[in-house]
């Protein structure tokens, strides 16, 4: 098949081509920068008009059978305007171009568990909207953009991720600017962390190659409107990931149980003062409730190495983390 991969050059997009190429598809990544592999490189910016993409490489999609979408990094500062610009306009642009070609291809649209925003109650796969409040304009810019996938005339399917770490593309880490990698260099450098109940909650996080793995698998799925909310079923809990991070580097997180919403304009101050992004307060407390049910048993490739987190941080460490005889997608 001929699968164009947009964000092609990104954390999960490089992985999701490598995958897509070793499954024997003819793949084009696309992306702002140029990226590395032996596949077609072409150029695309969701924030230009027309995608930033000429007439030649508009012709590309159009000709495809699939188009995976893995567009919009984890930002948490991003503004309103730079959030819809990507996630509303660049992805309606997208959807126009491929409604209007000859033979549409079918689209595997990467969205986000924070498209769910802050809800108060347990949240479904198939739920979108249901009266949440989101914290910050990158939860609402990943929310706009699967409302527009879903209520589009395309074939589609939708896969949420949470947070993903491990070991990328050679070895590639994530960066830890934003998202909860940001907590990393705060527990790293023995900063004390308040975290609710002391972070014993889960955090809904997977790994990055167990998830580019299932990303090529629904590459040769039909499409049929289904949303897939994916995630490590060992659910770890925040204190757990923190702990493996600093396994390598022969630390423990200190982190303080405290009632961070009660606290949270210290809190707040306190991050600022230390360069920290103040949004990761928002996250310091429990995270949303997700009812994954049977979707882990639709696929065979929904599983994560047993000992991914460690292994990132042991490359983030500077070594390389020893080998394991367990398989890449085994269960702990």
């Amino acid at each position: 098949m001929k699968v164009t991969v947009f964000g092609g050059t990104g954390y999960l997009g490089e992985l999701v081509t490598d995958r897509c190429h070793a499954r024997g598809h003819e793949v084009v990544a696309l992306s702002r920068n140029p990226g590395r592999g032996a596949w077609e490189h072409r150029h695309c910016d969701f924030t230009a008009p027309s995608l930033g993409m000429d007439e030649d490489t508009q012709a590309v999609i159009a000709g495809s059978d699939v188009c995976v979408v893995a567009v919009g990094g984890v930002s948490w500062q991003s503004t309103g305007a730079a959030s819809l610009q990507i996630h509303d306009r660049g992805i309606a642009t997208l959807l126009q171009l491929v409604e209007s070609a000859p033979q549409p291809p079918r689209i595997v649209h990467v969205s986000s568990i924070l498209a769910l925003g802050e809800p108060n109650k347990t949240m479904t796969s198939d739920q979108l909207y249901v009266g949440q409040r989101f914290r910050n304009w990158y939860e609402y810019g990943k929310y706009v953009a699967e409302h527009r996938v879903r209520n589009s005339k395309t074939q589609h399917n939708i896969v949420r991720f949470g947070p993903l770490l491990g070991l990328g593309y050679e070895g590639r880490v994530p960066s830890t600017q934003d998202g909860l990698p940001a907590l990393f260099p705060m527990v790293l450098a023995n900063y004390p962390v308040p975290i609710t109940e002391g972070g014993r909650y889960p955090c809904y996080v997977g790994d990055v190659l167990g998830a580019a793995e299932l990303v090529a698998e629904m590459v040769e799925w039909t499409a049929h409107g289904r949303t897939l909310t994916w995630f490590d079923p060992q659910t770890p809990s925040l204190v757990e990931i923190l702990s493996r991070v600093c396994l390598p580097f022969g630390k423990y997180p200190r982190l303080l149980k405290a009632d961070v919403t009660r606290a949270e304009w210290l809190l707040r101050m306190a991050m600022r003062r230390i360069g920290t992004d103040a949004n990761l307060t928002d996250y310091a407390h429990r995270w949303i409730d997700v009812d994954c049910g049977a979707d882990l048993e639709h696929t065979t490739a929904a599983h994560c190495r047993v000992d991914y987190i460690q292994a990132m941080s042991a490359a983030m460490a500077g070594h390389a983390w020893p080998d394991r005889s367990e398989a890449w997608y085994a269960h702990a």
